[in-house]
């Protein structure tokens, strides 16, 4: 048995050929792998896949389909993305999330009569990348860069969890492409409301001109990343600050919605404020969700939220007031979103904003990618197993944030693969 691995040693976000050759033909070739979190040990997860060699010998794990296994589609990275948990010590996964070590994955290949074991080591920035952590007045975050890179600086925003250790795991790789990423959290952080509730906007003003004057990353075009209630913010920062020249707004919404607190419903006040005065919202009604909920339970359905903003919109009596007017932006915007979210509506508010922007006669380029059974995973593929993000028991019914395995794996190698083209892209030519 001779194995071909294409990359033992890469970037998380990168992609695996494998190859096995010199097996009997029309014999039975089993591939396993075991994997943990390299912040989280302990919590061990596995997958596996069964082939049938063809009549040379060969099994290509990107031309052959399984006959059994956590996955099913021909495709080299199925054992990474079908991931799932075995061992479980009860640690939390999200806590302490560090890209100091690499993800090491281990990889059993069995036939008949042979085994051989491979150990990939997945990398979450490259050796150049320097990872600087920033304080000044009136702000603080952390930024990677590089001595030689593309002068491209990327203020990226993340969502309503305000965890900005996972927002590593997005930004690293990112600047191991070359941009300068600076991630800054806009609550739950000193000087800032302790919720997700009136986050000024001024206190971006801040970080704006830091950027600009900045030794190591000064530019005075500002590209902005935000995922979900980061993506309604990017947008909105967009639409008011005409120095921002490039958005990836990642599962977004058209609307400025109810501020939040934790994983419901916050205050009766906007998420958003200028100058101490509410941004105006959509108020987001929680007993709709309670009310579907019950009801998915019941039809032993999943459940999420999307139809609670759905329903929420609908009602709505301030709609164009609350409506984040992007028209009014001087960036390219890329949106990209799961046509099967499930934790708000922004496969519709993405559509919503695209009209608005042809009805306006918008000057700047944008782009929607909404992908085929995806739902609202973060975009970075190859990193969580999305095992762990996709569902979970609540209530006494299962809670999604929507979509398959498959098509979010699928999914979030699009999203990032777009996102890198998107920001080396030359700015659009204004007629």
């Amino acid at each position: 048995m001779k194995i071909e691995i294409s990359d033992i040693e890469a970037l998380v976000v990168e992609k695996i050929k494998i190859k096995v050759t010199e097996l009997a033909h029309n014999s039975k070739l089993r591939i396993s792998m075991k994997m943990e979190l390299p912040w989280c040990k302990g919590e061990e997860y596995s997958s596996y896949a069964v082939f049938i060699s063809d009549e040379k010998g060969e099994v290509d794990l990107d031309i052959t389909k399984p006959v059994e296994g956590t996955y099913r589609d021909n495709n080299s990275m199925g054992l990474i993305y079908s991931l799932k948990k075995y061992r479980n010590e009860g640690k939390n996964i999200a806590e302490n999330i560090s890209i100091d070590e690499p993800m090491t994955m281990n990889m059993l290949f069995e036939s008949f009569d042979e085994k051989k074991e491979v150990n990939l080591k997945r990398f979450f920035k490259t050796e150049d990348v320097i990872a600087k952590h920033i304080c000044e007045d009136g702000f603080s975050g952390e930024l990677f860069y590089k001595e030689k890179s593309n002068n491209k600086t990327v203020l990226m925003l993340g969502g309503s969890s305000g965890d900005t250790q996972a927002l590593a795991l997005l930004a690293a790789p990112l600047a191991s492409k070359g941009f300068n990423v600076l991630m800054v959290p806009y609550f739950a952080s000193e000087g800032l409301p302790d919720k997700l509730e009136k986050v000024p906007l001024e206190y971006f003003e801040k970080i704006f001109k830091w950027i600009e004057n900045n030794k190591i990353i000064g530019s005075k075009e500002i590209f902005l990343h935000g995922t979900s209630k980061g993506g309604e913010l990017a947008l909105l920062l967009a639409s008011r600050y005409r120095q921002i020249k490039k958005v990836v707004a990642v599962e977004p919404h058209a609307y400025c919605f109810q501020g939040l607190n934790g994983m419901m419903i916050g205050d009766s006040v906007s998420s958003w404020s200028y100058k101490g005065r509410s941004i105006p919202y959509i108020e987001v009604d929680n007993n709709i969700f309670w009310e579907d909920q019950k009801k998915a339970i019941e039809k032993r359905m999943i459940f999420g939220f999307a139809s609670t903003y759905k329903k929420s919109i609908e009602r709505a009596v301030n709609k164009e007031e609350a409506r984040i007017k992007v028209e009014n932006s001087e960036a390219d915007i890329l949106m990209i979103t799961g046509k099967e979210d499930n934790i708000w509506n922004s496969y519709e508010g993405c559509l919503e904003i695209l009209y608005n922007l042809k009805k306006n006669n918008y000057k700047n380029n944008v782009e929607l990618l909404a992908c085929d059974k995806m739902g609202h995973p973060m975009p970075v593929p190859y990193i969580i197993p999305i095992s762990e993000t996709l569902s979970m028991n609540m209530m006494g019914g299962v809670f999604s944030s929507g979509g398959t395995i498959e098509g979010n794996a699928e999914g979030q190698f699009k999203a990032w693969k777009r996102t890198i083209e998107f920001f080396k892209e030359p700015l659009a030519q204004k007629l």
